[in-house]
């Protein structure tokens, strides 16, 4: 008897630690990247509504000198890809998720129609550090040094060098809808906000490849917080190295990525279009 309570046990221990896990850390999004009919619905998946304020936030970003302003709401801007008005067809957001699509970006300006300009910006990217819940919950305001600000929206950009191919848990806060690329493609969407600064609602199963991947993360607000907060698993991040780093400006920014994207740092990035190519090629 006292042989069977002990399996009995073992038995009830072995199946109430995975029950545990899962209720504790909820369900990771995998099978992305979005296919193109998906890329403007909602997660389907339950909110985890968690608070992580101990996370790995990524609290230093590229962004353009300036958002796009009097959107109309997040509801009527989010479909619209930003990038594409903003330079003309050159480039679109698809696009700026690439070593490629960044480069040529720098080059050419990301200068929103004057109806949609930001008082100041002349299309330059800068590099900004922010916390979460900075400004009460308003970093996407904050960084530009506005005031609470409604109707409009924000870019941000990550480099990730990795040192394989290999998959990592991204896991982002936003107030109000957000929007993120990896290399070219479209990982996530939700129109929902968080609650809370540091309130993740989905953790989301990525690939990443060797080298560099350019995240690309944009969020539109409407009115009250604004804030989009992104955060990687703690053993994706004990193996990655993340950029902006050391970096202060975007000069510095694209002298730092070079090495992770197999080009050598030079003192002016390459002035062509076709430069680049042949530089990947």
């Amino acid at each position: 008897m006292r042989r069977l309570k002990i399996c009995s046990l073992f038995v009830f221990v072995a199946f109430l630690i995975p029950v545990q896990f899962v209720a504790a850390g909820g369900d990771v999004i995998k099978g992305g990247p979005l296919k193109e009919k998906d890329w403007m619905t909602d997660a389907a998946e339950a909110p985890l509504n968690e608070k992580r304020d101990d996370a790995p936030w990524i609290t230093k970003w590229l962004v353009p000198d300036g958002g796009y302003m009097a959107n109309g709401g997040f509801a009527v801007s989010a479909p619209k890809d930003l990038i594409d008005e903003a330079t003309k067809g050159k480039l679109d957001q698809i696009a700026l998720s690439t070593y490629e699509g960044l480069l040529e970006a720098n080059r050419i300006g990301i200068d929103f129609p004057k109806k949609n300009h930001m008082k100041g910006a002349v299309g330059d990217f800068i590099v900004v550090n922010f916390e979460p819940a900075e400004a009460g919950g308003r970093n996407m305001s904050s960084r530009y040094g506005l005031p609470d600000t409604n109707n409009f929206d924000t870019y941000q950009i990550i480099v990730i060098d990795a040192p394989g191919d290999m998959k990592a848990i991204m896991s982002p806060s936003q107030d109000d809808h957000a929007q993120i690329w990896i290399n070219g493609e479209k990982w996530f969407n939700d129109s929902r906000w968080t609650g809370s600064p540091i309130e993740v609602d989905f953790d989301i199963e990525v690939q990443l490849k060797a080298g560099g991947n350019v995240l690309l993360y944009r969020c539109g607000e409407s009115g009250g917080h604004d804030y989009a907060n992104l955060h990687l698993d703690d053993k994706t991040m004990g193996k990655v190295k993340i950029y902006p780093d050391k970096a202060n400006k975007a000069n510095a920014f694209f002298n730092e990525i070079a090495t992770a994207f197999g080009v050598a740092p030079k003192g002016k990035l390459p002035s062509v279009w076709g430069d680049v190519k042949s530089i990947n090629n």
